[in-house]
């Protein structure tokens, strides 16, 4: 792990080579989610990329460079939309201080102020996941349950770093309808047939962040390992794999 000053050094090193640098924020609960810190020496803000699961880490990096690439152009891209080519259109949305306030904190630490501007970069609606959190508002756990352990200390009884292995159905809106359990911190749960799930469609996401997206999983913590749930739908009532 990177210590406080490494981390600063590294932050350095990158503004004054590239004007900005990226960091992802990779978390065993809440989603991933990335910021920009630097960007407010040229435009006078910062950008965040919260949740957003269906892209992957060098997609982040790819989304990022395009913003920094047309702000250097002296764009003004707070009211339009950026295409970026096999990655979709982006659009931005200004973030309340109650986000900014939990997630900055590099940004903070660097320029020893708390007083950022941030705006969230957001994906078109086809790529649009659920762990996409509405940052325009200010953040409470009821409104973002999703986000619920930012804050929350993790409080059942399996692993705080469990995972799921999931697919692009569930995230972007589709009840799960098939689970199973293959290690005490380890589970598949999926939209549709698990067999039919392509390689490229998988996700691998905390158990918190499920979670957050459909509590009738709940179930899944009490199943041995080996075992499995199937259903329906999501008015369905689980049923134990035979």
């Amino acid at each position: 792990m990177v210590d406080k000053n490494q981390f600063s050094y590294l932050i350095k090193c990158n503004i004054e080579k590239y004007e900005h640098h990226v960091t992802i924020v990779s978390s065993m609960v809440e989603p991933r989610y990335a910021y920009t810190i630097g960007l407010k020496n040229i435009v006078n803000y910062e950008l965040v990329f919260a949740g957003g699961i269906y892209y992957l880490k060098e997609d982040i990096f790819l989304i990022f460079n395009a913003f920094y690439n047309e702000i250097k152009k002296g764009k003004d891209l707070i009211n339009e939309t950026l295409t970026i080519d096999n990655l979709g259109n982006f659009s931005l949305s200004e973030i309340d201080a109650s986000w900014s306030n939990i997630m900055l904190i590099g940004a903070f630490d660097y320029f020893k102020t708390r007083q950022i501007k941030s705006f969230q970069i957001l994906p078109d609606k086809n790529h649009y996941t659920l762990d996409i959190p509405d940052m325009k508002k200010e953040f409470t756990i009821s409104t973002e349950p999703i986000w619920q352990w930012i804050t929350r200390t993790w409080n059942y009884s399996v692993p705080q770093n469990s995972i799921v292995i999931t697919n692009l159905k569930t995230l972007l809106g589709e009840s799960i309808t098939e689970i199973m359990r293959w290690e005490n911190d380890e589970w598949e749960m999926f939209a549709g047939a698990g067999p039919n799930v392509k390689k490229n469609e998988m996700r691998v996401i905390s158990l918190g962040t499920i979670i957050g997206i459909d509590k009738t999983i709940l179930p899944a913590m009490d199943l041995k390992i080996g075992k499995g749930l199937w259903r329906d739908s999501i008015q369905s009532s689980w049923n134990n794999w035979e």
